[in-house]
């Protein structure tokens, strides 16, 4: 699993409110930006050639995801349950459009107490993109990593009564843990300077939404009045 890193998905979901962008984030690729935002940043792309079952999932998403950003009195607020293979189909179809190049087939899954993103990065392709010496995460991560890694990012989501609060539990790529203080200095030092954004403190809820509950492949948004 904010605004976090803002400039992944605004290309990605123009249409959607910046709140709910940000629960997209947690829920679909906010963990993989930890790495991903560091070294790249959104690029332009087209949508993938996907199968119409994918495409539906996707679409699913992307209508779920406007039903959270709903601003608008009801009588009734049903719960909005999201899924891992509608999430990943939405990946799936529109990754091309805002990850950076160098970076393919991110995929999330959702557990009762965790989230684990993943996704191949070619470290060279990305530092290549950025030679800038004075940019020190992709410096650092290209001293660290070379070719295509395989990066695998754990997260949880606490609820509070303000939001929810996203913390980055571990980051693996290929078969090295990153050191703790890596990813303390990557997100206190690269991210949040440049994307306005705090992990120290929740992402407010959608309006409506009152819970975020995480399932085996599912994450639950519990809704009602304000």
């Amino acid at each position: 699993m904010r605004k976090s890193a803002n400039a992944v998905f605004t290309t990605a979901c123009p249409v959607l409110g910046r709140t709910t962008q940000q629960l997209a984030r947690i829920l679909a690729a906010a963990a993989l930006g930890v790495v991903l935002v560091v070294l790249g940043a959104a690029r332009e792309g087209s949508s993938a050639t996907v199968d119409s079952a994918t495409l539906g999932a996707s679409k699913s998403m992307e209508a779920k995801m406007q039903i959270l950003e709903d601003k608008n009195e009801h009588p009734t607020y049903p719960a909005v349950v999201v899924t891992d293979r509608e999430a990943n189909a939405w990946l799936k179809v529109h990754s091309g459009e805002f990850l950076p190049a160098g970076v393919g087939t991110p995929s999330i899954n959702t557990q009762p107490d965790h989230a684990v993103a993943q996704g191949d990065v070619d470290f060279d392709k990305l530092a290549r993109l950025y030679p800038n010496p004075n940019d020190m995460g992709p410096k650092i991560l290209a001293a660290m990593f070379h070719g295509t890694q395989h990066v695998v990012i754990t997260g949880t989501i606490q609820n509070q009564p303000p939001g929810v609060l996203m913390q980055v539990e571990s980051i693996v790529v290929g078969g090295t843990t990153m050191p703790k203080w890596l990813v303390d200095y990557m997100i206190q030092n690269v991210l949040q300077p440049k994307y306005h954004f705090d992990l120290s403190k929740p992402f407010p809820y959608p309006d409506h939404v009152r819970q975020v509950v995480m399932g085996s492949g599912t994450t639950t948004f519990l809704r009602g009045p304000r």
